[in-house]
């Protein structure tokens, strides 16, 4: 009514977000029948909660839950789902983080585990780790770390001869796929070369500096992305507003989530637009820079204690001799070449190393 439209225009006015929900109506359900052709007029036969009968489980016991607002059926669907007579949850669980680990799933396609879905190249370690998981009282951290520090987790992506020609595919795991950042990851990895990556935890979503080029394409350009502050425009990619209509351009370059559907395994493309994006971007223009400042003020004037900070914060580890010497001969070309700033564009090179996008 006009009252409750009211009560929410006060309510946004004072900076409120709401959110749609769905509530029950009481204890006692209405009868639920299934539709004929799914014309909401054609009633077929009536139908009650059950789980799925293919994995043969128990009646529910809806009872339980029940209350003066509730039936208790979805009480009743969340305790069957937790369950350890559940043939399903921790599988499907545990292969959606062994494909967060190794970039695949054992069942590949893990949103389907029936029977138009792929089969599990390793079904019997996927029944380990399903009932190891629920033996471990369901806690995902002890699994990240058991994962983790097993010998399948931490081979060499290093080919041989042997492995290529009976397991090209790597179907059985005999090494370590070479893998992609991830969109975020690579999005917080450039921040945080730069020394200014916001780890605040919790709090509103924020907005990235966008191109006006990318704006212009909005049915509304100018409503169509807010601002944040510089601060706040360094805060982890999880935090950043996702807008169907408009994809976040750096996020988008890099394969971030599909934002119209469910997502249950990413693309992870190699492509020469992700590379002139590396090179031409404002974004990671403006993080050489950055990180060419932060160079500065920490390894002092030396252009060789520069060039290996450099390697040593984008690679994760100290750079050789050889490595160094090359970033010397590179600043120093560069610097007779162009009245670019060396230093600034020896660090966009190394951002786009192979070594710096990809995890060995």
């Amino acid at each position: 009514g006009v009252a409750e439209l009211k009560k929410l225009h006060r309510e946004l006015a004072h900076g409120n977000e709401l959110g749609l929900v769905v509530t029950e109506n009481g204890s006692v359900p209405p009868e639920q029948h299934l539709f004929i052709r799914g014309n909401v007029h054609a009633k077929g036969p009536e139908v009650s909660p059950a789980f799925l009968s293919i994995v043969s489980p128990p009646e529910p016991k809806i009872g339980d839950g029940a209350g003066p607002l509730s039936t208790g059926r979805r009480t009743a669907l969340a305790r069957w789902i937790a369950s350890k007579e559940n043939p399903l949850t921790a599988r499907v669980f545990m292969n959606r983080l062994w494909q967060h680990h190794f970039g695949r799933g054992i069942v590949r396609s893990s949103e389907n585990f029936g029977r138009l879905g792929e089969q599990p190249t390793h079904p019997e370690l996927l029944n380990w780790l399903a009932a190891e998981f629920m033996a471990g009282d369901w806690k995902i951290k002890r699994m990240h770390k058991l994962i983790m520090l097993s010998r399948s987790y931490q081979m060499s992506s290093a080919g041989n001869a042997a492995g290529l020609s009976k397991d090209p595919a790597n179907e059985l795991f005999w090494r370590f796929n070479l893998r992609r950042l991830t969109a975020e990851e690579v999005r917080d990895s450039a921040i945080n070369l730069t020394g200014k990556l916001n780890l605040k935890i919790g709090g509103k979503y924020i907005y990235t500096d966008v191109p006006q080029e990318v704006l212009a394409t909005a049915s509304r350009p100018g409503a169509a992305w807010g601002q944040s502050s510089p601060d706040d425009r360094n805060r982890r990619s999880v935090y950043v507003y996702i807008k169907r209509s408009l994809h976040e351009p750096i996020l988008k370059a890099f394969d971030m989530a599909d934002t119209d559907g469910h997502c249950s395994v990413r693309f992870s493309s190699v492509l020469p637009t992700q590379s002139l994006t590396m090179l031409n971007s404002k974004f990671f223009n403006d993080i050489a820079t950055d990180f060419a400042g932060r160079l500065r003020r920490e390894a002092g004037v030396s252009v060789k204690d520069q060039v290996e900070l450099a390697l040593s914060l984008a690679l994760s580890r100290q750079p050789n001799g050889k490595e160094v010497e090359e970033g010397l001969r590179f600043v120093r070309g560069i610097g007779n070449e162009t009245d670019a700033d060396p230093l600034q564009r020896f660090c966009l090179l190394v951002m786009n190393l192979n070594e710096y996008m990809f995890v060995d």
